[in-house]
């Protein structure tokens, strides 16, 4: 097994020093204010304004050359010759953030430097949840671990007996409701009652739930129905106002890593691994699904009643 040590302490002293200067904003009104629009699209609200300043800080004294992409800025270099390439969403969730929720997280993902990265290329990752003190953090072969109040364990899923029993996620930020509801629709009357269906608006924050035990599903559908559905591209379009909005690799370049490494099967929402996946672009071609649970088991229920779901629409 190859030692990434290095490139998960860069990843843990990147999310720690964004976290510890985003954390006193989370009850400012004036955080969730709307700032203009990230490279990737997305909206950039005044707490995203505040983490990408902390990220600059952290990349510069971290004491090596490093490229950086993270959503608002895109792709920077920080000294010559860099070894590492960091993914970063420096705030995954400032919408329920804004909110008083506890759902978002600093997501830092360490990748060997490349013009071309793909998420295979991903070594090492860690996610920091602002509101709690809980770190999420993995390298590649080396198991997942969490730091929780300053006390280590190890990430384990908990599969619940059934599918009916699943607690999870689904991302709806710009995804069409009249496609995302109801191809994930099977799924949701299956769980509703028994398990729980929830949406969070933050995928780094969801796949670490799952892979430390307290969920057991995550679905971002977003890339596969604009695959399935190019004719409705106009909707994406309109809802993300004026470029198809959806899941992209900073979302979950850290997150996945951690949830694989505890044990979760991880896919696209076609079952197909999330290697190919461009780092750093936001292309409509770019444009990810994630499906994530806690076994095997659940998650080819999960691909099966998403099948049933896109069957209907169809």
């Amino acid at each position: 097994m190859q030692d990434y040590s290095e490139a998960l302490a860069i990843a843990e002293h990147v999310a720690r020093s964004v976290r510890e200067a985003v954390r006193p904003l989370l009850d400012d009104p004036d955080a969730g204010l709307t700032a203009g629009v990230a490279s990737s699209g997305d909206t950039t609200f005044q707490m995203d304004i505040a983490a990408e300043q902390a990220l600059i800080r952290a990349v510069e004294s971290a004491g090596c050359p490093l490229a950086c992409y993270s959503e608002d800025e895109g792709l920077k270099l920080f000294g010559g010759d860099p070894r590492w390439l960091l993914i970063v969403d420096p705030v995954d969730g400032t919408r329920p953030a804004a909110a008083g929720f506890e759902a978002c997280a600093v997501s830092v993902a360490v990748a060997r430097f490349s013009e071309d990265a793909r998420c295979s290329d991903v070594v090492a990752g860690a996610v920091y949840e602002v509101r709690r003190d809980r770190l999420y953090r993995a390298s590649r072969g080396g198991g997942a671990e969490g730091v929780f109040e300053g006390k280590s364990r190890r990430l384990m899923p908990c599969p619940p007996p059934d599918i009916r029993h699943l607690r999870w996620t689904l991302e709806v930020v710009s995804r069409p409701s009249e496609l995302n509801f109801a191809a994930a629709g099977p799924l949701i009357d299956a769980t509703t009652l028994r398990g729980g269906f929830f949406v969070l608006n933050s995928s780094a924050f969801s796949l670490c739930q799952v892979a430390a035990g307290r969920m057991s599903g995550m679905m971002d559908l977003s890339g596969r129905l604009l695959q399935e559905f190019p004719e409705r591209a106009s909707l994406f379009a309109e809802l993300g106002h004026g470029r198809p909005m959806g899941l992209w690799a900073y979302d979950i370049a850290a997150a996945a890593l951690i949830a694989q490494e505890a044990g979760c099967t991880v896919t696209d929402a076609f079952g197909r691994p999330l290697d190919s996946i461009r780092l750093t672009r936001t292309d409509e071609e770019d444009m990810a699904s994630c499906v994530c649970a806690a076994s095997k088991e659940l998650h080819d229920g999960m691909i099966r009643l998403l099948e049933q779901g896109l069957a209907t629409l169809r």
